[in-house]
């Protein structure tokens, strides 16, 4: 959520800029910027109320119908204030985070950079013609999507014998080459709608999420809402930033609008298997932090040698609650198209603001952190792209080198 009444009322322009960058329509946050002068005006008045009847009260000259006539006036504007909080609250909820003064103009991603792609380093397909994952998968017997489909309806995955443990190898080779650096947590894979709402993912993006009718809880789209979630309401001093935190979970999305766009196989699902990478860093350590973690999550797309690219994402392209982000993507010959496997961004103070998630600076001052995630593996799209990529002639798959440790042999065939 932007930010300050400060930054709304004081620089309304340059955030009506911003956010037009992100394709937003720009005309609520006149109306916003009203309704926050409303409010600062309504609770003045309600405290001069509140101090004029602290000093009636012992006051015998004051009669108790006008005693009772403040008290009512008091509570009706308290009851104003309320509405009218409600009403900038919403509001504020629907306006994206302000992307980076440097994050590349564009609309969508047509307009996307590609400012890296992956030298000589990687595996070359010995295929000239080669097959998708779900035939050459289909034929080994280690993923079947009509099981899946029989069990749970379109877009679910079962993933059997070697394809379940290539799936498990991802995860173990993921927490391996990270377990050093970031706290691995197991968190619960349903939320609050408080915990949805401080990582921006509600009340904008409900339907994209799935609810528990019952109960105020919701299946997780990703590791980052509980991860960050984690942080609310605290207060970190400066030397202990930056921290960082990993978890593996399984995410949940209902990929609303999306039936019959790129669902063969595992290129879209409900439900997947994700590692992911989280920090929270004060904003002079962002930089540096969002690079490194952006190395991170490439490392191992690196160590699989898949043919890969990463991808600065225009202002217009970005999610709402990003101020920078980047996709990795690889390639799968199969279906001969780049699939991203990983967003890495920063959310600025975002997240934070909601959540609450603050530090002490150097001059012990409580100031707002700054969030930022990445997917350290997404499995179903690199599951996919190394069986594209690793198989051979004869049916099998090769193995990538750094899983034959986790999965015990070199070859699935």
């Amino acid at each position: 959520m932007i930010n300050t009444t400060r930054l709304l009322t004081d620089e309304k322009e340059y955030v009506k800029t911003a956010i037009a960058r992100k394709g937003y329509d720009v005309t609520s946050i006149d109306k916003l910027v009203e309704l926050l002068i409303q409010i600062r005006e309504k609770r003045s008045l309600i405290e001069g109320l509140r101090r004029k009847r602290n000093d009636e009260k012992n006051d015998r000259t004051v009669s108790v119908e006008d005693k009772r006539s403040l008290r009512d006036r008091i509570s009706k504007e308290e009851s104003l204030l309320l509405e009218l909080e409600e009403e900038s609250k919403a509001l504020l909820y629907d306006i994206p985070n302000l992307p980076d003064d440097d994050a590349p103009d564009g609309k969508d991603e047509s307009d996307n950079l590609v400012i890296d792609e992956c030298a000589d380093d990687y595996y070359h397909c010995v295929m000239k013609n080669p097959l998708s994952h779900w035939d050459v998968a289909k034929k080994l017997d280690i993923l079947d999507i009509e099981l899946a489909s029989k069990i749970s309806g379109s877009m679910f995955s079962v993933f059997k014998g070697k394809g379940a443990k290539l799936l498990r190898a991802l995860i173990y080779y993921c927490f391996s080459l990270n377990e050093e650096k970031y706290l691995e947590l197991v968190p619960p894979h349903l939320v609050s709608s408080r915990s949805l709402t401080y990582t921006g993912h509600l009340p904008k993006f409900a339907d994209d999420q799935y609810k528990c009718q019952m109960d105020d809880l919701w299946l997780i789209p990703t590791a980052e809402v509980p991860l960050t979630a984690s942080f609310t309401e605290t207060v970190t001093p400066i030397k202990e930033l930056p921290i960082y935190r990993m978890a593996y979970t399984v995410a949940f999305r209902r990929e609303a609008g999306s039936a019959g766009k790129d669902t063969r196989g595992l290129q879209r699902l409900h439900e997947f298997h994700k590692v992911e990478l989280l920090k929270v860093v004060s904003p002079k350590q962002v930089e540096s932090e969002l690079q490194d973690l952006l190395q991170d999550c490439l490392r191992i797309i690196k160590a699989l040698k898949l043919q890969y690219r990463i991808v600065d994402l225009c202002a217009g392209d970005m999610g709402d609650k990003y101020a920078r982000c980047y996709d990795i993507e690889v390639y799968s010959p199969g279906v001969k198209r780049w699939l991203e496997v990983s967003s890495v961004g920063h959310f600025s103070d975002y997240q934070a603001r909601r959540a609450n998630i603050r530090y002490i600076d150097e001059n012990g001052k409580r100031q707002v952190a700054y969030t930022m995630n990445g997917s350290g593996m997404a499995t179903p799209r690199v599951w996919s792209a190394i069986v594209e990529t690793y198989q051979q002639e004869d049916g099998s798959i090769i193995v990538p080198e750094v899983l034959r440790p986790f999965m015990q042999c070199d070859v699935i065939k």
